[in-house]
């Protein structure tokens, strides 16, 4: 087993004191600068978008033309200052603060259900203000924070059914439930789909992974047979006659290679619902050509790339997951929310990071791409944080020795060596 591997097979530290790490040895490293580049560009795509798409909607129902640019902004600028934050603070203090962040975000879904904001039959807002938060789009990142934590302290053990893969299982569950209760379907195949490879990734058995998927997949058929509008957009997937599907295709035909040019598109003139949101990238299509949309899917799969390269030289288990969790909410997003535009599968009610009309999911992004970035920086840990090094597993009490005090095999063996013999009790000794 190589160093690397060897050094990420440990999850507990040890409690033998040591010397403090030195500055060789963490926060050696400059922050992946593609990341940051791939963010910014699609979060400034977005905004260009955004007021393109929106223009005629908010001129036509709200307060002008800008309305929704400006409250896109407003999250663009206050995302950015998360990014900076969580890119410069120590991402090993949410390995700490695990189980509280998650619990917070189970408290805000189950907030939802009770007083939650119904929005086209669905209830998955809550209303602060002038503004609606999503708390889903938080329990995406606080499930794979939570999972990242739990799965780095599990070790081996995540290969055993009971101790392992059930009680990770149960939790996301318990989460995925609340979000299906939500008439959220797409975001819990989503969460579900996030689970299982991370779960793979920390090395569960791949039998385990195939009974959770065959076990899951009755239940997501009969909630889409079961549900109307469900069953509804499926016949429509089917037949080839979803109006919403049907004129996102117009506007990325119309489009051709290069657009009609920013601002030109025709289909956001109440002919394409939802155009500034779900379906963002026809308008895309239709206004910068297949150029453009060449252009938002290189700079996604960029910042997919990158998260996978900052999973790989993590240099902690918990690092690791966590960058191969939020590297993959992004790219599962993105093909979900490209399949459903290009009538690869069914209608979802799935975002495009980055570039959809959404605070909290632009909020949730930029501070995942900042989590992300600390674990490309590899800083040194701070003193709040849990500060986990790699180091044998914890015995105990008496197991534990003071620094420089040898056990009392190695006393003896030294014992043996001064003596000249390998056996103390040897009559030739």
């Amino acid at each position: 087993m190589s160093d690397a591997a060897e050094a990420l097979e440990v999850d507990e530290p040890s409690t033998s004191p040591a010397a403090p790490p030195s500055r060789r040895e963490f926060g050696s490293r400059p922050m992946d600068p593609w990341l940051f580049f791939a963010a910014i560009a699609l979060t400034g795509l977005g905004l260009v978008m955004v007021y393109s798409a929106g223009a005629w909607l908010g001129h036509s129902t709200y307060s002008g033309w800008e309305h929704f640019l400006s409250r896109q902004a407003m999250f663009a600028v206050a995302g950015f200052v998360l990014m900076v934050t969580m890119s410069r603070m120590d991402y090993r203090l949410l390995r700490r603060f695990a189980p509280q962040l998650m619990l917070g975000a189970i408290a805000m879904l189950l907030m939802v259900l009770m007083i939650g904001t119904e929005i086209n039959g669905a209830r998955r807002w809550i209303r602060v203000g002038s503004f609606s938060l999503q708390p889903s789009e938080l329990a995406k990142v606080a499930l794979a924070v939570f999972l990242a934590a739990t799965l780095a302290r599990k070790g081996e053990r995540v290969r055993a059914f009971t101790q392992g893969f059930l009680p990770v299982m149960a939790i996301s569950g318990f989460t995925m439930l609340l979000v299906l209760m939500e008439k959220d379907l797409g975001t819990t195949i989503l969460l579900g789909s996030l689970t299982l490879i991370m779960l793979f990734v920390a090395g569960t058995r791949l039998s385990y992974v195939v009974a959770a998927v065959m076990l899951a997949a009755p239940i997501a058929w009969q909630q889409i047979l079961g549900v109307d509008y469900r069953r509804g957009r499926l016949e429509e997937f089917l037949s080839g006659d979803g109006y919403q599907v049907q004129q996102a295709l117009i506007s990325i035909g119309s489009g051709g290679w290069f657009g009609l040019g920013l601002g030109n598109g025709k289909q956001k003139l109440g002919f394409l619902p939802e155009n500034h949101t779900d379906f963002i990238l026809a308008t895309v299509g239709e206004e910068l050509g297949f150029a453009g949309i060449l252009l938002a899917m290189g700079l996604m799969l960029l910042l997919v790339w990158r998260g996978v390269v900052i999973a790989r030289r993590a240099r902690d288990r918990f690092g690791l997951y966590l960058a191969v969790g939020l590297s993959s909410l992004f790219g599962l997003q993105a093909i979900v929310n490209i399949a459903v535009v290009l009538e690869v599968i069914p209608a979802k009610g799935i975002t495009l990071p980055f570039l959809s009309y959404g605070g909290s999911s632009l909020l949730t992004s930029l501070g995942a791409v900042g989590l992300l970035l600390s674990i490309s920086r590899a800083p040194a840990p701070w003193r709040l944080s849990d500060q986990r090094r790699d180091g044998p597993r914890r015995g105990s009490a008496k197991d534990r020795k003071k620094p420089g005090e040898a056990s009392g095999k190695v006393r003896n063996a030294r014992r043996k060596k001064a003596a000249g013999t390998d056996d103390p009790a040897d009559p030739a000794g």
